[in-house]
């Protein structure tokens, strides 16, 4: 029995590093989608695509504290 009933069990943290290796493997599409979120959110219109994929990739990158 574990002493704290509230804390996970540790099965459950295993797959934080599985995780995170596929957060960086889907990292280009996961920011390609927010980029896209963004260009949409700017009313679509064209000339920002750098800006967009920049910011997206800062938003992602902290998000995920890489």
């Amino acid at each position: 029995m574990k002493a704290n009933p509230t804390e996970p069990e540790p099965e459950t943290l295993k797959y934080g590093a599985d995780t995170m290796s596929c957060v960086i493997r889907c990292l280009p599409h996961i920011i390609r989608e927010r980029a896209y979120q963004l260009f949409e959110a700017g009313g679509r219109q064209s000339g920002h695509e750098l800006d967009d994929w920049l910011q997206a990739e800062r938003e992602i990158k902290h998000h995920f504290s890489l």
